[in-house]
C-alpha cells in the first residue's frame, strides 16, 4: 500500500510540475508570441496540444507504470522519462518560435502578418533588422525602388505571396494618412454579415470601440482574413478581431 501511495505522489507530483510548464507555454503563445487570433490562424495548436500531450500526459503517464523505491534502476527509468519530455518540448517550442508571428505588416489598404519563417536572415542583414522575439512588431512598408527588391518582390508573388523584406519596412505613423484613407466602417462590415453582427459588436464594445470611434482594414494570416481595428482618427492599432469568414 505504501507503495502504491508512493508511485501516485510521484506521478502527481510529475503531472503538477508538468502542468505548470504547459501553462507558462500557453501564457506565452496566447499572450506574446500568437496573440488572438492569431495561434488558431496559423495552425499553432496542433504544435501545442502535442507538446502538452507528452509533457503534461505521458510523461506522469510513464513515471505512475516505471515507479517502484525497490527498483535497480529506477533513477535511469526516471531519466529517460525527462529526457523523453525536455526533447519534445524543445523541439515543440524550436517549431513555434521558427513560425512566430514576427511582423504587423500595414501595406496601406489592408494588413499583412509575417511570420519569423518567412524572412530570410540575408534579407533581415540588408535591413538591419531582428526578429522580435517577445510578439509581433506592427511596421509600415514602402514601395521596393531597388531593382533586386523589384525582383525579390515578383519572385515572392509567384510562389504565393510568401516571404518578406525588412529593407522596406517604414515606421507604421508615416503611413497614418494612407491607412486612414481606405480604412473600413463596421457598420457596412455588419450590414453585410448580419450572422455576425452580435459578434462584431459584442468585440467592439470589450475593446471600447463603436462604429464611430474605429474602422478597420482586412488583416490576412496564413489563409484566413480577419479585420485589424484601428483607431478611426489616428489609425493607433487596437487589435485583431477574432472573427474569421467574414464577407468584405
Amino acid at each position: 500500500m505504501k507503495t502504491t501511495m508512493t508511485r501516485y505522489r510521484a506521478s502527481g507530483t510529475h503531472f503538477f510540475l508538468s502542468c505548470l510548464i504547459g501553462l507558462g507555454l500557453l501564457l506565452l503563445c496566447w499572450f506574446m508570441w500568437y496573440p488572438t487570433p492569431m495561434l488558431s490562424a496559423i495552425g499553432g495548436y496542433e504544435i501545442f496540444f502535442l507538446i502538452v500531450g507528452i509533457d503534461v500526459v505521458l510523461g506522469p503517464a510513464l513515471t505512475l507504470v516505471v515507479f517502484n523505491p525497490k527498483k535497480k534502476w529506477l533513477v535511469a527509468d526516471l531519466a529517460v522519462i525527462a529526457i523523453l519530455q525536455m526533447s519534445a518540448l524543445v523541439y515543440g517550442v524550436g517549431t513555434l518560435l521558427e513560425a512566430r508571428p514576427a511582423y504587423i505588416a500595414a501595406l496601406g489598404k489592408s494588413f499583412v502578418l509575417v511570420q519569423a519563417s518567412e524572412i530570410t536572415d540575408s534579407n533581415l542583414a540588408k535591413g538591419k533588422a531582428t526578429l522580435p522575439l517577445w510578439g509581433p512588431k506592427l511596421i509600415g512598408t514602402k514601395e521596393p525602388t531597388e531593382k533586386e527588391d523589384i525582383s525579390l518582390i515578383n519572385i515572392m508573388a509567384d510562389v504565393g505571396g510568401k516571404g518578406h523584406l525588412p529593407q522596406l519596412h517604414i515606421p507604421y505613423e508615416d503611413m497614418r494618412e494612407e491607412i486612414l484613407k481606405n480604412a473600413l466602417e463596421f457598420e457596412a462590415l455588419a450590414k453585410d454579415n448580419e450572422g455576425k453582427r452580435a459578434e462584431i459588436q459584442s468585440w467592439l464594445k470589450s475593446h471600447d470601440c463603436d462604429n464611430n470611434q474605429c474602422k478597420f482594414q482586412p488583416i490576412k494570416i496564413n489563409v484566413s482574413i480577419f479585420p485589424a481595428v484601428i483607431d478611426a482618427k489616428t489609425a493607433a492599432y487596437r487589435g485583431i478581431m477574432p472573427i474569421n469568414g467574414l464577407q468584405m
